[in-house]
């Protein structure tokens, strides 16, 4: 039996030097517990950006989510992915 992921990428940055970076990835026995921890992570995450969020829109994607947080100048995304071990 394989080890699946959840590993949550968050943007940061400022302007057009914003990057994507892991900020933190678990470990699951399997697919369904991962996905049901992804769904819980793409609402309730608290990225460090925005410092004040206004509102959140939940993308279901391939594998995932996109979440996109409101604030009041800006709006910054994060990432919920699931994504199966490889190998040993």
């Amino acid at each position: 039996m394989s080890a699946w992921w959840v590993v949550v990428e968050e943007q940061g940055g400022a302007g057009d030097s914003r990057g994507w970076s892991v900020a933190e990835a678990t470990p699951y026995p399997d697919r369904d517990s991962a996905e049901g921890d992804a769904y819980l992570l793409a609402k309730q995450h608290r990225p460090p950006r925005p410092w004040s969020p206004q509102g959140r829109t939940v993308l279901r994607v391939a594998d995932g989510y996109l979440v996109l947080v409101r604030g009041k100048t800006d709006t910054f995304q994060f990432r919920v992915t699931l994504g199966e071990q490889a190998g040993g």
